[in-house]
């Protein structure tokens, strides 16, 4: 991959992942006014000591609230990360674009950001797989260089490339 064309694909996949975020933020943003609504309803206001239907509710969208202001923290950190240009002789790091190959020629592309670990974001012919630097996988190619063979929960891979 040309490294100028790697830096495109990394933008794309970095709109593309906010994009992701985005709408799980917003559908938590509802789900927060919602549950807002319902712990100050006044159907909810309780009627004895035993009558925890309110407060269940002012817990569930304290914790809405809680999940609004993370994905607001993971959006603000991708739109402000620096996308790094990897050479050959580059460490992984953050904003790398991670190929790596199996022993049966299978591969897997991964891509190092702030936040967002798990999400999945379909690009071209391939699945780019979101980590960070503190997961477990993140943390095993953290520093490592192309070439390099990393032994993963899945298997052992080559870093077949980096950019």
């Amino acid at each position: 991959m040309a490294k100028w064309a790697g830096y495109m694909d990394k933008k794309q996949l970095i709109e593309q992942v906010i994009s992701q975020l985005q709408a799980d933020l917003d559908t938590n943003i509802a789900a927060a006014n919602k549950a807002r609504e319902d712990a100050t309803h006044e159907e909810n206001v309780a009627e004895n000591k035993y009558d925890t239907l309110g407060l269940e509710a002012s817990y569930l969208a304290h914790g809405q609230s809680r999940r609004v202001e993370a994905l607001e923290l993971e959006i603000a950190a991708y739109r402000s990360m620096p996308l790094k240009e990897f050479t050959e002789d580059s460490a992984v790091g953050l904003s790398a674009l991670i190929t790596l190959e199996a022993n049966d020629g299978a591969e897997k592309r991964l891509f190092i950001g702030p936040a967002g670990g798990g999400i999945q974001v379909g690009h071209e012919s391939y699945t780019v797989i979101f980590i960070t630097p503190e997961a477990p996988i993140g943390k095993v190619l953290i520093g490592r260089y192309s070439g390099d063979v990393v032994l993963l929960p899945q298997g052992e891979f080559e870093i077949t490339g980096v950019c």
